[in-house]
């Protein structure tokens, strides 16, 4: 009789054992360090920590703009300069054809606009656009690296390119 009840005990605290590890493993397991997330970073905000980064915009090897902007690190997505969109815009003359469809006259004014769309771990996203007066030719994203050069052909002969420069 009490082999049949010590053999109940032992099934209930088996069940119990496996009950409780299948419920809740982290706090039994040896518990692991979790990798610091890169950082998020905002464009033109007002930080002790203020990098710069250079801008620039080539069509078929000739730059069409180049510009500096302050860079900060932020600790979450509230931090973002969203509410303060700041957007970078310059022109030049067209004779290009957007994305193999949209042709552009010598004559055209193109206007390029450059804005913060997000933020990624160890990345700023950038919309890049360009519209002629009636149309929109080219809508995409550059991701830029604060902390090393980042280059993207966003359209045939069409150039971003992103690097980290010293302090203004």
């Amino acid at each position: 009789m009490i082999g049949c009840l010590w053999k109940s005990s032992m099934r209930r605290f088996r069940l119990a054992l496996v009950l409780l590890l299948a419920v809740n493993p982290p706090h039994l397991l040896p518990q692991e360090s979790r990798p610091q997330p890169a950082s998020l970073w905002t464009w033109f905000g007002n930080c002790a920590d203020k990098s710069y980064m250079r801008l620039e915009v080539l069509l078929r090897g000739k730059v069409i703009h180049r510009s500096s902007f302050p860079v900060c690190p932020i600790t979450d997505l509230s931090q973002e300069v969203g509410g303060q969109q700041k957007t970078v815009a310059f022109s030049f003359k067209g004779g290009h054809v957007f994305q193999g469809e949209y042709h552009t006259a010598m004559t055209q004014t193109i206007e390029g606009n450059i804005w913060q769309a997000g933020t990624d771990p160890g990345a700023i996203l950038f919309g890049v656009s360009f519209s002629s007066q009636n149309q929109i030719l080219l809508n995409t994203i550059h991701v830029a690296k604060p902390r090393s050069q980042s280059t993207s052909e966003i359209d045939r002969g069409l150039i971003v390119s992103t690097s980290p420069i010293g302090r203004e």
